[in-house]
């Protein structure tokens, strides 16, 4: 380990703060400085704020809205109006510039529909000359700053809904109980147009899910009544016949047999049809490692025997495909990880994944290197299209201070997805460890039935702005050379949270705890103990270097609690900053309790976002004294840490 590294980890540190302070300057610099200046520096292209191109025709805009008491009006309309959100540009000559002036009008007009405003009066005047009758050629263009625009609006009053009927044609099956209240369309509201669109959706929604997907809206009438100030509403439906599902068909699918789509669509000829029938044979496909994207196409007319045809457009991903990634941190060293894998093995979507890392590269001498190799298999739809066999063979080597370990591992289990956000398996494994550390030279033959759950609501799972992450597992183990039995379980939790509507500021947490029962330290492999530090777990310490000591040397323990939070910052859309503070304790005993040490470590991160995912960038120190603790420690990877 890089023990008293503070040269190592003060040279990287120097080199991240530099980096760091580069890119602030260049943001602050792309933020303040002048249009002129930027263009000369060449930072236009990269962070915006172009100047009006050459050759265009200038303009001045100004938006004034009359009557209406409502704040969010004039904002409403000026985000509509091409006068107003392209006037930085120009525009190309003046006959474009009254075309978009006349296109607004009805823009401005669907606006003050939105807000109930139905007897409103839109004046938009170029140079003083209003647009009935406006001949571009008599516009001033040899001025500068370009013709005035004067875009002028008076509300009227706020309309409310009056009379509403929902009329459908006759039908051989029960209507949907949704009434117009159900939809939004409640008399004496506000009759904002959009709740009228709205509820014509979910009206035909609702009798689609009811079994009739050809039902349509035939007639809609909107009336305003002026003199009352209330809008009527008819809306006609036609529901069509009730459905079931008919021929079911596949294409754009080379390699993968479509017989193996159809069964992962669970789309069935004979079945009442129902819309989320096909929202979820759109997920089961999707989530096949084969397919890069489906379409789900509905006929437009029934067979002879009253069934939907539907068509499955299926666009499939390159059979095989291998990457790599690397991290650095200056108190572990850098890892390198790389895989190869295929999609579709056998026809049937099977996958089949190989990979290998290396880790502690640069931290200690060759021999000391830490590596781990893998082969994983799925067969998926064994039982259902939603339960898959997974089986895989491990080969792992560690090499923190606290032990060295060489582990062997084969397991074979079942995968399922009880729902998109929860999943499940269980599994039956082998494993053999040959450890050494402070307990001796052991080995171990260990039979393991682990069960594990998974719920996952977060909306990318690179850079997650909202939701959550909950992991949890329970193995049951007995070692066939020792004779012990034990049970290992662990849980995880992460949540998100925006603190603002364009997720500029999120607040991210975590934590974790987890439990050996049924045995003592020198019963369980060292590879199998609680351990806390290092950029996984408590940042500003060394890899696996925490824990209850025994003659000197840390040894593991059997019960730990730990906890992350950090605020991720936007500065630009490019980079942000995070700042971040990290806590764990592990136990000798099975829970972890107050006179176990908990140690913290702090720091700030710099994040640069990509297609890929944020590159990561953490600066953290310890702030629980421990002997032999650099002072620093840097860490470069992909991603966020959780």
């Amino acid at each position: 380990m890089c023990r008293g590294g503070w040269d190592k980890g003060s040279k990287a540190l120097r080199t991240t703060l530099h980096f760091g302070a580069l890119l602030l300057a260049a943001t602050w610099l792309a933020d303040t400085a002048p249009a002129s200046a930027r263009d000369l520096l060449g930072l236009g292209g990269l962070f915006g704020g172009a100047s009006q191109p050459a050759g265009t025709l200038g303009y001045t805009a100004s938006l004034n809205v009359h009557g209406s008491d409502d704040s969010t009006l004039q904002d409403t309309i000026a985000g509509v109006t091409r006068l107003m959100v392209e006037q930085a540009q120009g525009a190309s000559d003046a006959y474009t510039l009254v075309a978009r002036a006349r296109g607004d009008i009805a823009q401005i007009q669907a606006a003050l529909y939105s807000e109930a405003y139905y007897a409103g009066t839109i004046d938009i005047r170029i140079a003083g000359q209003p647009l009935d009758g406006l001949d571009p050629a008599t516009l001033p263009v040899t001025d500068a700053a370009g013709p005035a625009v004067e875009i002028n609006v008076t509300s009227g009053p706020r309309f409310r809904f009056g009379e509403i009927v929902v009329a459908h044609g006759a039908s051989s099956g029960e209507a949907p109980a949704v009434g117009a209240d159900a939809v939004g369309l409640v008399r004496g509201e506000m009759a904002r147009s959009s709740l009228i669109v709205s509820a014509s959706e979910k009206l035909v929604e609702a009798w689609r899910a009811t079994g009739y997907p050809l039902a349509q809206i035939v007639k809609q009438d909107v009336a305003a009544d002026h003199a009352r100030t209330m809008v009527d509403v008819r809306i006609d439906i036609d529901p069509g016949p009730p459905a079931v599902y008919g021929w079911v068909g596949v294409s754009g699918a080379r390699m993968l047999e479509h017989d193996a789509i159809i069964d992962q669509s669970k789309l069935t000829p004979g079945h009442a049809f129902r819309p989320r029938d096909l929202k979820r044979a759109r997920d089961r496909i999707a989530k096949m490692p084969s397919v890069e994207s489906v379409r789900i196409v509905e006929g437009r007319a029934l067979d002879a025997n009253g069934g939907l045809p539907v068509h499955l457009e299926v666009t499939e991903r390159k059979p095989r495909y291998f990457g790599a990634t690397t991290s650095l941190s200056t108190t572990d060293g850098a890892e390198v990880e790389a895989h190869w894998g295929h999609r579709n093995l056998f026809g049937s979507g099977e996958h089949l994944r190989v990979e290998g890392a290396v880790s502690r590269i640069g931290s200690e001498a060759l021999s000391q290197l830490e590596f781990k190799a893998a082969t994983i298999y799925t067969k998926p739809g064994v039982f259902d299209v939603d339960t898959d066999l997974v089986g895989e063979m491990r080969l792992t080597r560690e090499h923190p201070d606290a032990y060295e370990s060489l582990d062997a591992t084969a397991k074979v289990g079942l995968a399922r997805a009880f729902t998109p956000a929860l999943s499940g398996s269980a599994a039956i494994a082998a494993r053999y460890s040959r450890v050494e550390d402070a307990f001796g030279d052991n080995d171990y033959a260990l039979i393991s039935l682990p069960l594990e759950a998974a719920y996952d609501t977060r909306d990318n799972r690179m850079d997650a702005s909202r939701g959550v992450f909950i992991t949890g597992g329970l193995s049951p183990t007995v070692d066939a050379l020792g004779g012990s039995a034990f049970v290992k379980s662990e849980i995880r939790a992460a949540t998100y949270h925006a603190l603002d509507a364009e997720a500029r500021a999120i607040l991210a947490g975590r934590v974790s705890a987890g439990f050996i029962a049924g045995a003592s330290l020198a019963d369980v492999p060292a590879s199998m103990r609680f351990f806390a530090g290092g950029g996984g777990s408590v940042r500003g310490y060394e890899y696996r270097s925490l824990g209850p000591e025994l003659g000197g040397q840390v040894v593991g323990g059997l019960g730990y609690v730990a906890g992350t939070a950090e605020l991720r910052l936007r500065v630009t859309n490019t980079f942000g900053i995070v700042p971040f503070v990290d806590a764990a304790a592990v136990s000798d005993d099975v829970w972890a309790g107050a006179s176990d040490v908990v140690y913290v470590g702090a720091g700030i991160g710099l994040r640069y976002h990509t297609a890929l995912g944020p590159i990561r960038v953490d600066v953290a120190a310890p702030l629980t004294d421990r002997d032999g603790q650099s002072p620093v420690a840097v860490y470069v990877g992909l991603g966020q840490s959780f």
